[in-house]
């Protein structure tokens, strides 16, 4: 598989980093706070449906994207991805061994009965 160029990275990817608060009742809250948007190429890797109770079905869909080292300089996998409107969870991501300059960040999107999961 030849090295991954610049021009691949044709998805807008917005990074969602999760963010502590304190609500009214002291308690420890989070939520998803955008950071940054950055270029990417997203790849579908696999898929699989289930049936849940009250005739609820679950699909689960990972997918590799690959981003720029340099444009998300915090990597962590409390991190969540959003583009077009779907949300992907961060599982795990290593260096591209292809291409120093790149990494890839293997990402779970979860829908439940049609509703996508934040």
């Amino acid at each position: 598989m030849a090295a991954i160029s610049a021009g691949e990275l044709r998805n807008r990817v917005e990074v969602l980093r999760r963010a502590e608060q304190v609500n009214s009742l002291n308690e420890r809250t989070y939520s998803y706070e955008p950071e940054r948007r950055v270029w990417a190429k997203i790849v579908p890797t696999a898929g699989r449906g289930e049936d849940l109770e009250g005739d609820m079905e679950r699909a689960e869909v990972t997918h590799r994207i690959t981003v720029r080292r340099a444009s998300i300089p915090n990597l962590t996998t409390d991190l969540r991805l959003r583009y077009r409107g779907q949300v992907y969870e961060v599982q795990y991501f290593y260096p591209n061994y292809r291409d120093s300059g790149f990494v890839d960040l293997f990402v779970r999107l979860v829908i439940e009965d049609g509703i996508h999961g934040i």
